[in-house]
């Protein structure tokens, strides 16, 4: 080989190698740039939603009468918790909600905690709960977020309301978890497109990596979550268009990581020692800041990004459910309105009930046992339902009840009363004085089995009650031991009520 041959296989050896320097360096090093990347100003949109929640919560006050409420069950003394639970009660009150605290002790037991959710689910004044996380170690967080009522989940941590997130095409849950969808509000109130872009989540928690990860992707952005448990993260992550960081460690996200134009939302929150600050410490995001901003087109600084828009999420969640209650109560009621249509509807009925039907399975499961078990231990093995479930299933609304502990409840009678006046007069039937039959079965028995032929047979609203030693003050049945007349049934005989049996 020449002397002038060796010189270019050198040449090109070296070009080769630098390349390959370059490239390696370009993975590690962070980039530098004179540019700095557009501050997604969350204190500024926060305030804009803030002010958007509060001109609709006038609307619906002028409209309705109705102001969202919003009720935050806290559990011990937790300062931190305390803090953001003022900070909720003072964002709520400048928007005009109705605010509920209820402020439990930390020694308090996880069934009183239960009573207080259920008590919130049947005010009508509350449409959205919030219980703050973290609880004492001796509650089950699960079983507490699991008792409010998904119509008031304004966390949007219920079960129903994640798998509608995750559904394509199906029904909206009633609302989102609040920080991601906070998020989303950010991208794009700041003008990102999302569709036909990848899309990088760090961290997969159910409070903000999951849900954010599903709601990009509903926006046709590809997503790839990444996690404690994925190789090569940094490569992964240069593929990415938008970056929602959420692992919760600090400065994690470096960026030598990022493609150059990159949208980064960082949502981390973590305390760094630093002797410069009074308290000794300061609070940066999941990002590396510095370096991110030198790389990214739009990043979103910590503090002031992504926190405010939490609680403002929050209010719209709660606005949304006050709205969603709202139109529930309005919808017209269908009430049969003569006694013909009555009739033409029972021989329809009737007809129906003799063709084989699928069976419906039971709410609480029939477990049969030989021999019979006395009453006592049928009554103590049962698992009685919500109250507020029960009156659900009734027809009757939350401030038409009066909760006594978590299975027991008054009914308002002139409340009910009052909101049917106008409705269709319907029927109202009552079975009584049932005695034993000749074939043993008892008073019980034989008016459970009345009670499943006028709901399974001829599908009318049946309310049963046994073990009641007079229904004469009840329904207004005059009699000696009743006390009844004409005045007392007025009060008690309501327009819309179907069909009623009891022994």
């Amino acid at each position: 080989m020449s002397d002038s041959a060796k010189l270019l296989v050198a040449a090109a050896a070296g070009a080769t190698a630098a390349a390959l320097l370059l490239r390696k360096n370009d993975e590690e090093a962070p980039i530098t740039s004179n540019k700095r990347a557009q501050i997604i100003d969350g204190k500024k949109i926060a305030a804009q939603l803030r002010k958007e929640v509060k001109e609709s919560v006038t609307l619906l006050k002028a409209t309705h009468g109705v102001a969202p409420g919003l009720a935050v069950v806290i559990v011990g003394d937790r300062q931190d918790s305390a803090q953001y639970v003022r900070m909720k009660r003072r964002a709520a009150t400048e928007a005009g909600f109705h605010s509920v605290d209820v402020a439990l002790p930390e020694s308090s037991t996880e069934a009183e905690v239960l009573d207080a959710v259920a008590r919130l689910n049947t005010d009508s004044k509350v449409h959205g709960i919030l219980v703050q996380l973290p609880l004492p170690s001796h509650m089950n967080e699960g079983r507490v977020l699991a008792a409010i009522s998904v119509d008031k989940d304004a966390d949007g941590f219920a079960a129903l309301n994640v798998g509608k997130l995750c559904l394509r095409g199906g029904e909206e849950p009633s609302a989102v978890a609040c920080t991601p969808v906070g998020c989303l509000e950010l991208l794009e109130r700041s003008n990102v497109v999302i569709a036909g872009k990848r899309a990088v989540v760090v961290g997969r928690s159910n409070i903000v990596g999951m849900p954010v990860a599903a709601l990009l992707q509903a926006k046709d952005a590809t997503v790839t979550v990444v996690h404690s448990k994925t190789k090569n993260i940094s490569k992964i992550v240069r593929e990415a268009d938008i970056v929602v960081a959420a692992v919760g460690q600090a400065q994690f996200v470096k960026g030598s990581w990022l493609k150059p134009g990159a949208v980064v939302v960082d949502v981390g929150t973590n305390f760094i020692p630093d002797a410069s600050r009074k308290s000794g410490r300061r609070l940066v995001g999941d990002v590396d800041f510095a370096s991110a901003s030198r790389v990214a087109s739009k990043i979103t600084p910590v503090p002031g990004g992504v926190g405010p828009m939490t609680i403002a999420s929050l209010l719209k969640n709660t606005l949304r459910l006050a709205e969603a209650a709202v139109s529930r109560d309005n919808k017209p009621l269908t009430r049969v309105s003569s006694s013909e249509q009555l009739s033409r509807k029972d021989t329809f009925l009737a007809k129906r009930s003799q063709s084989p039907r699928p069976a419906s399975p039971p709410t609480t499961q029939v477990k049969r046992l030989h021999p019979v078990p006395k009453d006592i231990v049928i009554s103590q093995a049962c698992t009685p339902l919500p109250i507020e479930r029960v009156a659900l299933k009734a027809g009757l609304r939350s401030d038409e009840v009066i909760p006594w502990g978590r299975h027991k409840a008054k009914v308002d009678v002139r409340k009910v009363a009052e909101r049917m006046k106008d409705a269709p007069d319907g029927s109202l039937v009552v079975v009584s004085g049932i005695n034993p039959t000749p074939l043993g079965e008892g008073k019980s028995t034989t008016t459970i089995g009345v009670c499943q032929a006028l709901g399974n047979c001829l599908g009318k609203h049946v309310v049963t009650t046994i073990r009641q030693p007079s229904q004469g003050p009840t329904f207004g049945i005059k009699g000696g031991a009743a006390g009844g007349g004409p005045r007392r049934r007025r009060e008690w005989t309501f327009a819309g009520v179907a069909s009623m049996a009891s022994s």
